[in-house]
């Protein structure tokens, strides 16, 4: 039971982490919640890890980085 609580610790606090490097990339871009869901989705993350690391729903997640997808399909068939 320890080791259960000790892994939830950690996992919080590397989120923790995670979070506040992603408020240090730079610019008012960057600092959107639209650019931070791109970037961890980018960096291979589940719609899941990036909701916990962001305090968002797993749904707000899903469905940002939907219409993402919908934009830049949309953009392509435009060029």
């Amino acid at each position: 039971m320890q080791d259960h609580i000790l892994l939830k610790q950690v996992v919080r606090r590397l989120d923790i982490l995670i979070a506040l490097h992603l408020e240090t990339l730079g610019g008012s871009e960057a600092a959107r919640p639209t650019a931070k869901i791109q970037h961890l989705a980018g960096l291979g993350l589940l719609p899941s890890e990036v909701a916990s690391i962001l305090g968002k729903s797993t749904n707000y997640v899903t469905a940002t980085l939907s219409q993402m997808k919908k934009r830049k399909k949309r953009k392509e068939a435009n060029t």
